[in-house]
């Protein structure tokens, strides 16, 4: 069974944490270990995250950054943090609120083979699924997806879903090097692993896995103007990913 570390970026998730599931899945699941980074809260979030560490020290990490400095930073320092801790074979990340479950994220990790080496949840809403998300976001995330999945000519449906997860050796190309972005960072790996794999091999390294159940949580932290500079923060990353390779 291969040992799998999950990244949970936590900022102001006092009331927001389901402990209770990260402590069922520490119990129950041997192979999977969490790397909690608080990210500058001003709550009760650290204190709640060391809990979790006394009572599973050998499966939790927790990273406590000082400063607040967003999800994008937040997950490429506990990756990396990861990488030092364990040596983990597969790596990947959550949202704090489990959005997706542990379950699903184990499950789309099962999809991970000698060929497959990165897998992502998608949101896409059918028949016996149960996604259940608001209608202005869910209207938002499209747009947003569409724009995505065009301007990396990629046939993917769900470029932000907060379930992902990397084979070691990729995990360590792709966190490689800090992100450029802070809310559109899941579009820089699609950039990053583009470049490394190549674009004519990303649909035999890669797999999109359509999700059983997600739920929205709570608000979302990216405020709605951010959304509207959006065209343009996607048009700054492929320029710059172009530049770079």
């Amino acid at each position: 069974m291969k040992t799998n570390c999950v990244v949970v970026p936590c900022y102001n998730e006092e009331f927001r944490l389901p402990v209770k599931e990260f402590e069922k899945s520490l119990a129950e699941e041997n192979n999977l270990s969490f790397c909690f980074v608080n990210d500058g809260s001003s709550d009760q979030t650290l204190k709640i995250l060391n809990e979790l560490y006394q009572k599973f020290p050998d499966k939790v990490l927790v990273v406590d950054k000082k400063q607040n400095a967003g999800k994008a930073a937040a997950i490429f320092t506990g990756i990396n943090e990861a990488f030092m801790w364990k040596n983990f074979d597969i790596l990947g990340y959550l949202d704090a609120d489990l959005a997706t479950s542990v379950e699903e994220y184990s499950r789309i990790c099962s999809y991970m083979n000698e060929n497959i080496i990165f897998v992502f949840g998608s949101r896409v809403r059918r028949i016996g699924s149960q996604i259940k998300r608001k209608l202005h976001r869910h209207l938002i995330g499209r747009i947003f997806a569409t724009l995505s999945s065009t301007m990396l000519d990629l046939p993917v449906y769900d470029t932000q879903c907060g379930a992902k997860a990397f084979s070691q050796d990729i995990a360590k190309k792709i966190f490689a090097d800090p992100f450029i972005s802070n809310w559109s960072f899941d579009i820089e790996i699609f950039f990053k692993f583009m470049n490394i794999v190549g674009k004519e091999n990303v649909e035999k390294r890669a797999k999109e896995i359509p999700l059983e159940a997600w739920r929205d949580v709570g608000d979302s932290k990216v405020k709605f103007s951010y959304s509207l500079k959006l065209p343009f923060e996607l048009l700054r990353i492929k320029k710059y990913y172009k530049k770079k390779y």
